[in-house]
């Protein structure tokens, strides 16, 4: 599925910002941030239209935001292959990538009472594989 296509699935327009937005995902692999895709953005869009489209998508469950430990929020795709909701990320502390991972997460059954979840979030830190090669 191509940025256009994604779009279209979700029933949005198709406007360049988020169309970009999304080709940068797609073509990466990885989970990048603000910054990231801002960098490889054409000076086309404007920093509202920008913020307003990685709102959009967000909303729509086509991308999701990713906390890492010093507060840096990355974006990745939601890929059909994917639980779209609760999955565990892993976060290389040598190159900063963060990948998504096709893992199961297990939901604590037995939370306090009076607690209720919502959502949880699992980021596993380490080395990733190409840099356990250099």
């Amino acid at each position: 599925m191509d940025a256009e296509q994604i779009l279209k699935h979700h029933n949005l327009k198709n406007t360049g910002c988020r169309k970009f937005i999304i080709s940068e995902l797609l073509c990466n692999n990885l989970a990048l941030s603000e910054n990231e895709i801002k960098q490889a953005l054409p000076d086309l869009f404007d920093r509202v239209t920008f913020y307003r489209s990685l709102k959009t998508l967000e909303e729509k469950k086509i991308i999701h935001r990713i906390i890492l430990h010093d507060a840096t929020i990355k974006y990745a795709l939601n890929k059909e292959a994917m639980p779209k909701e609760d999955h565990a990320h892993f976060h290389c502390v040598k190159c900063d990538g963060v990948t998504c991972l096709e893992t199961e997460v297990e939901i604590p059954s037995n939370l306090p009472t009076g607690f209720s979840l919502e959502s949880t979030q699992i980021l596993l830190e380490g080395t990733c594989p190409s840099c356990k090669k250099k």
